[in-house]
C-alpha cells in the first residue's frame, strides 16, 4: 500500500506537462523528501504514475531517458546507492542532510545500503519495449561488475570505466582486502624492494611518468605512480577498500554472481553480473615449509610482510631465499647487520646491469647505483619527445630479447655466454669467488628462471660478513638454524624471502557451473585458462594475469592494458548485444593450451630448472609463460574470437539488440558525416580492424 495519495499526486497535475524541466524538478524534489524519510520504496510507483499518465506518448522514450538521469543522480546522493558512473559529481552540490549518510536505516551499514539502493534502482528501471525502443548499440541492460584488487589491473578497469563506459548503464565497484590501492608494491616494503625491469617499461603507455628517478623504480615510487593516475582519472571513488571477497558463487537461476565480503567485522553479499578477479599472482604471500620455523624466538620476517621499524645493525641475520626479493634483500641487509647468512638452494642469472640483455644500447645516463642524472631527468621532463624514444629504445630492446628464450638459437647462446662471463668478472677470482660462482652460476638456459638485475648482489656475497651456506638448511630452532652438517648458525633475525603462492589457487571458494570449486580443480590439476582470462564453466568470469599470462618479457603493464580492453570489449558486446552469459568453450580452451604447451616445448622454460613457471618444478608443465612474445599477446587479444565463446541471450531472439532500427546518433541527432572521407584508405580504416598479428 502506497503512503502517497491523490494530494499528494495533485502537485504534480498542476506542473505544466509540456516543460520537461519543472516536471524533473518536482520529481526529483519529491524523491528527496521520500529518500530523505527512508521510504525510498514509495520511489517506484511514483515513478510508474509519472510515465503512464503525465508524459505525453511521443516524448516517453526522450523523456524517460532525462528523468532516469535525474533519478540516477537523485540516488546516488540521497538513496544509499552508490549509483551511476559519471554522475556523482552531484554530491558536492547537495546539502549535507540530503547525503547518503544522513539517510541509512538503523543497523544498517554503507555496503548493505548500496545494494538496498541498487535494487531499488533495478525495479524503477524496467524496460518496457512500447515506450523505450533503444536505439542500436546503447548499453541497454543494468549492469553490475565487480573487481577484486586494485593493483595495476584493477585500476587499469577503474580508468576504462571513466574514459570509455560513462554512459553505460553499469554499476562499477572495486573490493580492496588491503587499506590503500598498489597490490604488491603496496605491501611489498622490504630494504630493497624494487622492479626488476626498467621503470619506464613498467607504467601505463598512456600515462608516462618522466619523474622516475631510477632506472628500476622503487616499491613506493610504483606505488605512489598508480595514486597520481587514480587521482588524475578521478578512480579512486570506485575502490572499496579493507573489504575482502572471501567467496564468490554463479547461481545458475539469476545468472549471477554473488559475492561474501567482509568488511568492519562483518560480511554481506554483493551481487554482480561480471566478476573481474584483478588479485594477480604475486598476492598471497607464505611462509617457507621449513621443520621448526614456528619455535624460532628472534626476530622473524616475511619479505611481503616486512618490518619497517626493525634495526639490524649489531645483528646476525639469516636470509632464506634467492629469487628476485631475496637478491634484493641481501645487500640491504649485509651493509647494516653484523654478519649475514644466505641460505640458498637454486642456480640463477643474474642480469648484466642495467638489465638489458646487451647494455649500451638505448641506455640513458645514470649513476653506479643506476639511478638517473640530474641532466637526464630535466631532459626527460623538458623533451618529451627524448622521453618517448628511450622509453620506445628500452621496449624495442625487451620485445628482440624474446629471441634469446628459444632453445639452441644463437641469440640463447650468445645470452648464455655473455651472463657467464659478467657473473665470473663480478664475483672475481678469489678463492671466495670461484667457490661462488661454481654453485651459482647456473648450467641452464638464461630465462629458465626468473631474471634479476640484482644490483650489489653477487658483490655482497664476497662481503667479509656474508656466508653462503648453498643447499644446506635442514632446520630452524628457537636461536637459529642447524645445516644438514650439524652445523648451528645463531640468528637474531631470519627473513624469509620465499614469495607467494603461484599455483593460481584462488585463496577463496570460486564457485561456477555445476558446483565446481575452481580452487578445488585448481588444486588436483594444472591451472588452465584461455589467454589467461576466461575459464570454462565459469560464466561472466574474468581475470588478469592468469594462467600462462605473458609474465616473462617485455612490459607486463601492457599485457595488463591490452587484458583490460579485452575485457570491456565483452562487456560492451553482453550489453549491447543483449546477452544475459558468456561462457568459453571448453574445446576452445584445451586446444589453445595444447597448441601453448606444444609451444614452450621449444624454449628455455621446458630446461630442467626449479621455476615458478613450472609450480616449482624442475621438468612440470610450464603454468604461467604465455606461448609467445608479450607483443604477440596484445595483437593476438585486438580482435575477439566470438566463435569461441557459448552465449545465453535475455530474450528468444538474439536480434533483440538491434532496437528500433536507428543508430545513437540518429536518435539524439547528431552528425553522420564521418563516413564522407577523402580517399579510399581512410574509409577503409572506419570499419577494418588491424590483422590480429602483424
Amino acid at each position: 500500500m502506497t503512503i502517497l495519495d491523490e494530494q499528494f499526486y495533485s502537485e504534480l497535475a498542476r506542473v505544466e506537462s509540456s516543460v520537461p524541466s519543472n516536471r524533473l524538478r518536482w520529481y526529483l524534489s519529491a524523491i528527496a523528501c521520500l529518500a530523505g524519510l527512508n521510504y525510498s520504496e514509495e520511489i517506484p510507483p511514483l515513478y510508474q504514475v509519472l510515465l503512464k499518465s503525465y508524459i505525453h506518448k511521443d516524448r516517453q522514450f526522450e523523456e524517460t531517458r532525462i528523468i532516469r538521469e535525474g533519478l540516477t543522480k537523485a540516488l546516488g546522493v540521497i538513496g544509499a546507492a552508490k549509483t551511476g558512473v559519471a554522475l556523482r559529481a552531484l554530491a558536492q552540490a547537495t546539502p549535507d542532510i540530503l547525503r547518503d549518510s544522513k539517510c541509512y536505516r538503523e543497523n544498517e551499514n554503507p555496503d548493505i545500503a548500496s545494494r538496498r539502493g541498487k535494487d531499488l534502482v533495478k525495479s524503477i528501471y524496467g524496460k518496457d519495449p512500447d515506450t523505450d525502443p533503444n536505439p542500436t548499440r546503447i548499453a541497454a541492460a543494468d549492469y553490475d561488475y565487480i573487481v577484486l584488487g586494485s593493483g595495476y589491473s584493477g585500476l587499469m578497469m577503474a580508468i576504462i570505466v571513466k574514459e570509455k563506459f560513462r554512459e553505460a548503464n553499469l554499476e562499477f565497484q572495486v573490493y580492496e582486502k588491503n587499506h590503500d590501492m598498489g597490490g604488491t608494491w603496496l605491501v611489498n616494503r622490504y630494504p630493497g624492494c624494487q622492479c626488476d625491469i626498467p621503470a619506464h617499461n613498467y607504467q601505463y603507455s598512456f600515462e608516462p611518468n618522466p619523474y622516475w628517478k631510477n632506472y628500476y623504480a622503487t616499491s613506493e615510487q610504483i606505488h605512489q605512480y598508480m595514486k597520481d593516475t587514480a587521482k588524475k582519472y578521478d578512480c579512486e571513488e570506485y575502490f572499496a577498500y579493507n573489504h575482502r571477497v572471501v567467496k564468490a558463487r554463479w547461481e545458475e537461476n539469476d545468472k549471477k554472481w554473488h559475492l561474501t565480503v567482509e568488511a568492519s567485522g562483518s560480511t554481506f553479499v554483493d551481487v554482480c553480473d561480471i566478476f573481474i578477479n584483478a588479485g594477480g599472482v604475486l598476492d598471497n604471500w607464505k611462509w617457507p615449509d621449513i621443520e621448526g620455523i614456528g619455535s624460532f624466538k628472534g626476530k622473524l620476517m616475511h619479505s611481503a610482510n616486512w618490518d619497517q621499524e626493525y634495526d639490524f645493525k649489531g645483528k646476525k641475520a639469516g636470509v632464506i631465499g634467492i629469487g628476485s626479493s631475496g637478491i634484493q634483500i641481501l645487500p640491504q641487509v649485509a651493509k647494516v647487520a653484523d654478519h649475514t647468512t644466505l641460505f640458498a638452494r637454486s642456480e640463477t642469472w643474474i642480469t648484466p646491469d642495467p638489465g638489458v640483455s646487451q647494455p649500451g644500447v638505448g641506455d640513458p645516463e645514470v649513476d653506479e647505483a643506476y639511478n638517473y642524472t640530474s641532466k637526464e631527468l630535466n631532459r626527460f621532463i623538458e623533451d618529451p619527445e627524448y622521453l618517448l624514444a628511450h622509453r620506445k629504445s628500452l621496449q624495442n630492446a625487451r620485445i628482440q630479447g624474446f629471441k634469446q628464450f628459444f632453445l639452441g638459437s644463437r641469440e640463447a647462446e650468445e645470452s648464455f655466454l655473455h651472463f657467464k662471463k659478467t657473473m665470473e668478472e663480478r664475483l672475481g677470482f678469489s678463492k671466495k669467488g670461484r667457490t661462488i660462482a661454481e654453485q651459482l652460476i647456473p648450467k641452464f638456459p638464461v630465462g629458465c628462471r626468473r631474471l634479476t638485475p640484482g644490483q650489489g648482489f653477487l658483490e655482497s656475497l664476497l662481503q667479509d660478513n656474508v656466508i653462503l651456506e648453498w643447499k644446506n638448511l635442514d632446520r630452524i630452532i628457537d636461536s637459529g638454524i642447524i645445516t644438514k652438517d650439524g652445523r648451528h648458525i645463531p640468528c637474531d633475525v631470519i627473513c624469509c624471502a620465499t614469495g607467494f603462492d603461484t599455483s593460481f589457487k584462488p585463496v577463496f571458494p570460486i564457485i561456477g557451473r555445476n558446483g565446481v570449486n575452481l580452487a578445488t580443480k585448481w588444486e588436483n590439476e594444472a591451472p588452465e585458462a584461455y589467454f589467461g582470462i576466461t575459464v570454462s564453466g565459469f560464466p561472466n568470469y574474468f581475470s588478469f594475469i592468469g594462467p600462462n599470462s605473458p609474465i616473462s618479457n617485455g612490459s607486463l603493464v601492457q599485457a595488463i592494458q591490452m587484458t583490460g580492453i579485452y575485457i570491456a570489449k565483452c562487456i560492451s558486446k553482453l550489453q549491447t548485444q543483449s546477452i544475459r552469459s558468456m561462457d568459453i568453450s571448453l574445446d576452445a580452451q584445451q586446444e589453445y593450451n595444447e597448441h601453448s604447451q606444444r609451444f614452450l616445448e621449444k624454449t628455455v622454460w621446458s630446461a630442467p630448472c626449479s621455476s615458478w613457471y613450472k609450480q616449482g618444478m624442475a621438468n612440470g608443465r610450464i603454468t604461467a609463460i604465455y606461448g609467445g612474445s608479450s607483443y604477440h599477446f596484445i595483437q593476438a587479444l585486438k580482435e575477439p574470437r566470438w566463435e569461441d565463446y557459448s552465449f545465453e541471450y535475455v530474450g528468444s531472439n538474439r536480434f533483440t539488440y538491434l532496437g528500433n532500427g536507428m543508430t545513437k546518433r540518429e536518435v539524439f541527432g547528431k552528425a553522420i558525416g564521418d563516413t564522407q572521407t577523402l580517399d579510399f584508405e581512410s574509409y577503409w580504416q572506419l570499419f577494418n580492424l588491424p590483422p590480429i598479428l602483424e
